[in-house]
């Protein structure tokens, strides 16, 4: 089923890569040619995923839809060589890139691939309502993202005393309407602390 996922993500990939993008449309600097894609798919995950040859070159220029497709593709390379862990990992990366290129559709589908289906740990953090709170911003239901931050909120604390995730969703609803790179990288995205929460 998974497989069948993926490649429903690639083939949406294939027809809107014909589309005109926002970014990188007839920029040279944001293509990516089938050697590109034997390259990527010759790397191992954490050089794919960590790496300075893998997508986060891409995502670096700005080229975010073509880093979401160079992950979709290598994970039909690799999804046999991946642990759980590693396949959320690629999927909610590949996510986020679609995200920042305002590819809401295809964001929410590998947002659900990422998916945490093991059975929960006592005092483990709750992935999924993380999840869930970014496809409620993406599906603009505010009410869904207040209920995850909610799930989030019934989390223990993490060693660095903070909830886990908490804050990032925190940013969508304090910037709603914003697109998904302005909540990445606004400072006014930021949710205030605690212990200023009310102050002027």
């Amino acid at each position: 089923m998974r497989v069948l996922l993926i490649g429903l993500g690639a083939i949406i990939l294939m027809t809107s890569s014909a589309l005109a993008q926002d970014q990188g449309a007839g920029d040279e600097t944001c293509s990516v040619s089938g050697k590109d894609m034997s390259a990527y798919a010759a790397l191992d995950y954490d050089a794919f995923n960590y790496g300075a040859d893998g997508w986060r070159a891409l995502a670096s220029r700005k080229c975010f839809y073509d880093a979401g497709a160079s992950i979709i593709s290598w994970l039909v390379d690799h999804e046999g060589d991946l642990d759980g862990a590693q396949l959320r990992t690629e999927h909610y990366q590949a996510a986020r890139n679609f995200a920042l290129a305002d590819r809401r559709e295809i964001a929410l589908l590998q947002l659900r691939l990422a998916q945490d289906n093991t059975p929960k740990k006592l005092g483990a953090m709750n992935w999924n309502a993380y999840l869930d709170a970014f496809e409620a911003w993406l599906s603009e239901d505010a009410q869904g993202l207040r209920t995850s931050i909610a799930r989030l909120e019934k989390q223990p604390d993490g060693s660095d005393g903070r909830k886990p995730n908490l804050d990032a969703a925190r940013r969508f609803e304090r910037c709603f309407t914003k697109t998904y790179i302005m909540i990445e990288r606004d400072p006014a995205c930021l949710p205030e602390p605690a212990s200023t929460q009310g102050v002027r």
